[in-house]
């Protein structure tokens, strides 16, 4: 298991890590184990390049089937580092390791690293001495408890098996060998999966928006509501975040959608200090949904994309003031990952979803 730099380097690493891994968002679905492997990650860029696109990734597998090719990711932020590509959990690409802010100091990180083929991260290397590492989930031979957080996808509506990304993410666990188990106040899903007993507790809640009173629907509540009771009563190391789909039609308001976000991750970072929020850019519209008229799926669409551009300062906005946060991009699922006639993803999109954040967090799971 890897550790994570805390102090400032938490931040610098985690922002570029957010966009390295939200490049693994336009990778397509493949068999397991197939293409090549891809080379080793390159040494880290200086800063001071903001907004330059990192190094393509070569094609590599992931033990999930996530394959195809990988885009470099944007150096944005603080020092504008320019992060490299993202590679695969398998045998895939590790990114260049892009250096955000200047310098090599104690509070301010050093150069990105060199990282061994096969790595997904491509995160930069060792930052400056003088730090302490940053560990979520146990250390102590226990499971790392994650709370899957949000609304119907979350809950894994439309999915063969009623657990959606929940199912095929423990299925990456148990292949790694690693040890999770899921929080929340409600269950849903398989008995068993892989061959182990699966954990079905979630907290996703069909139709639920970010605050209550925003559904197009009467009697749907606000997952806000829920924190810090029932959603963080199993103190969980990991909170996996996917909301906003639900208010994509009644409101069309993506810029109000992102401020009321704003202060939902303020107050789940508030409530779980020491708990690592993984935020997600969400799933596409797609070109129909649930007999809304055309006029209205592409106000739906455009304030997604307004909602989900709008997320990576959120992200960077909070771990600017220490709080425990990084992004994946759930937004470049292919649309044929979705069910007809529906926002909802079918198996495979739910896979498509299990890779992106198995890709973000599996450094950090204990075996």
């Amino acid at each position: 298991m890897r550790s994570i730099p805390w102090k400032r380097p938490f931040f610098r690493h985690f922002r570029l890590n957010f966009f390295v891994l939200a490049t693994l968002g336009a990778s397509s679905l493949g068999s397991a184990g197939c293409g090549p492997d891809g080379p080793s990650g390159s040494t880290g860029q200086e800063a001071g390049s903001s907004n330059s696109s990192g190094s393509a990734g070569a094609s590599g597998a992931s033990a999930s089937g996530v394959a195809g090719s990988t885009a470099g990711a944007i150096g944005v932020g603080v020092g504008g580092g320019t992060a490299g590509g993202g590679g695969q959990s398998s045998g895939g690409e590790a990114g260049s390791g892009g250096r955000s802010d200047a310098g090599g100091s104690a509070s301010d990180g050093g150069n990105g690293g060199t990282l061994s083929g096969g790595d997904s991260s491509g995160m930069g290397g060792a930052a400056g001495s003088g730090e302490t590492s940053y560990e979520p989930c146990p250390t102590t031979g226990e499971a790392c408890k994650i709370l899957p957080f949000g609304d119907s996808i979350t809950e894994g509506v439309k999915s063969s098996d009623g657990a959606g990304y929940r199912s095929q993410l423990f299925k990456l666990v148990v292949a790694a060998k690693k040890k999770v188990t899921f929080t929340g106040s409600l269950t849903a899903g398989p008995a068993q999966v892989s061959g182990q007993t699966f954990p079905r507790m979630h907290e996703g809640h069909a139709g639920w928006t970010i605050d209550p009173g925003l559904s197009e629907f009467s009697g749907y509540g606000g997952i806000s509501s829920l924190v810090p009771s029932p959603a963080l009563s199993g103190a969980p190391h990991i909170v996996l975040l996917h909301i906003g789909a639900n208010e994509l039609f009644p409101t069309k308001d993506g810029a109000g959608m992102a401020m009321r976000l704003d202060v939902l991750v303020d107050k789940l970072a508030e409530s779980a200090p020491n708990a690592l929020i993984v935020l997600a850019q969400i799933t596409p519209v797609g070109s129909k949904s649930n007999g809304h008229t055309q006029a209205q799926v592409d106000g739906a669409n455009a304030a997604q994309m307004l909602y989900n551009s709008k997320i990576p300062a959120i992200i960077q906005a909070h771990a600017a003031k220490s709080q425990h946060i990084i992004g994946v991009d759930m937004s470049k699922m292919p649309l044929s990952d979705l069910t007809t006639a529906s926002v909802h993803p079918n198996d495979q999109g739910y896979a498509y979803m299990a890779g992106i954040w198995y890709a973000a967090i599996k450094d950090l799971l204990p075996k």
